[in-house]
């Protein structure tokens, strides 16, 4: 019978005992399901490296997913089932990664190891007194949880090593300006390791070095190269196996930049939406980001821009006419209020770390400037209320720490001078 719902691997305690150090089993995909055959016919198998075993099933709490499982109208309880796991050997579990289930299958020859039959993404990791290394998961684990089952991390590829070697390679001829030799490197790493997301991210800064970006420059320079977005899209997606945290927290600040420039330059959107899908997946990248660093910098100042772009495209002047209804426009306005919000704050908390940074000053000055010219109308505007006083007083003051601060090689910013024409500069 085809399984319906997703997958993790666990093993029962009859199938394995005690894990201490690092083990291997294949495991199966239901036969049934597409693509779990290979060409020959014979059942796909995974290699696996076993990290502990299942002590603990429950309910995630309908309050922790914001009441979407408080309605039991169908019949049964939809909520996720929420998975405590007894750790014994940690090949660098992170929060956000999936674990495999794995059953024994005694009819079946074949399954020489066992069926995968659920799967869960790890939300938590902790030590405790007695028991040791422990780790929270969620997944849909149906009749599953009835059994005691061990966990399994899928090892993507015999070929791991050799691939790194490859990667190192581009690296090197990447550091040496020998672009084609980095190219043939990193696509050969990616051959051999098809699940490693770090490639496909060394590939995307190559091709963006090559158009002359610079990630770090608030504006868009050059043209933006599309297979710098399809090779970041691909880490994206396979973001569970980078290294390390702070590989994953480099990666974002150049994807959250990539797709802000793309917003830019070549938006797409989403049917019906006139907000650039690239500023909705920006969000994302960064608050997967934040998930691991609350306070990195280059996030910070990168976020804020995503934000600041999420406020201007939510603004009234930037939608078409009769394109919203009345019903609609007061969660607009509250979405954009909320842009705004996140904005100055990512601002406030990256000044704490560098208040002389030009780009620093220059979003905060555009953040104040535009607020203000939706509220008073601009330099035209003969009374000001008392909070439009105030957000013109703090973009004046924006633009002075930034031409204090921008260095000589860097050009002045157009749209600081289109905003010091507004306010009567």
């Amino acid at each position: 019978m085809a399984l319906t719902r997703p997958v993790i691997i666990l093993l029962l305690c009859t199938f394995s005992s005690s894990i201490f150090s690092k083990e291997f089993v294949y495991a199966f995909r239901d036969v049934g399901m597409p693509k779990n055959t290979g060409k020959d016919g014979m059942p796909r198998k995974e290699k696996m490296v076993l990290v502990g075993e299942t002590i603990m099933f429950d309910k995630v709490k309908p309050i922790e997913y914001e009441g979407k499982y408080k309605s039991f109208e169908l019949g049964y309880d939809t909520r996720p089932d929420i998975v405590t796991v007894k750790v014994h050997y940690d090949p660098g579990i992170r929060p956000g990664q999936i674990l495999y289930l794995i059953e024994k299958d005694f009819d079946h020859e074949t399954f020489k190891d066992g069926s995968i039959v659920g799967q869960i993404e790890v939300k938590s990791i902790f030590q405790t007194a007695f028991a040791g290394k422990q780790l929270r998961g969620v997944g849909y684990l149906g009749m599953a949880k009835e059994k005691v089952l061990t966990v399994a991390y899928p090892v993507s590829s015999e070929l791991s090593g050799p691939a790194l070697v490859e990667r190192k390679t581009g690296d090197y001829h990447f550091t040496r300006d020998e672009i084609p030799e980095a190219i043939q490197s990193y696509r050969k790493a990616i051959r051999l390791d098809p699940m490693s997301p770090v490639p496909h991210y060394r590939l995307g800064m190559l091709y963006l070095n090559e158009a002359g970006v610079d990630s770090k420059e608030p504006v868009c320079s050059g043209i933006l190269p599309m297979s710098a977005g399809a090779e970041f899209s691909s880490a994206w997606k396979k973001r569970s196996r980078f290294d390390s945290d702070q590989d994953l927290i480099r990666f974002s600040r150049e994807y959250v930049s990539f797709l802000n420039c793309k917003a830019d330059q070549a938006p797409s959107f989403p049917k019906n939406s006139f907000v650039p899908e690239e500023l909705e997946r920006a969000q994302e990248v960064a608050r997967e980001g934040f998930r691991l660093s609350k306070t990195d910098y280059e996030l910070l100042i990168r976020s804020a821009e995503t934000y600041y772009k999420l406020y201007v495209s939510y603004s009234s002047g930037k939608r078409p006419k009769g394109s919203i209804s009345p019903e609609e426009e007061p969660k607009l306005r509250n979405r954009q209020e909320k842009s705004w919000e996140i904005s100055q704050k990512l601002l406030k908390e990256a000044g704490l770390d560098n208040i002389t940074d030009y780009r620093l000053h220059r979003l905060t000055s555009l953040l104040y400037g535009k607020r203000y010219m939706e509220l008073s109308g601009g330099a035209k505007s003969t009374t000001l209320s008392e909070e439009a006083n105030f957000l013109r007083m703090k973009a004046v003051e924006s633009i002075q720490a930034y031409k204090l601060h921008r260095p000589k090689n860097v050009p002045g910013d157009k749209d600081l001078l289109i905003l010091e024409k507004d306010i009567g500069l």
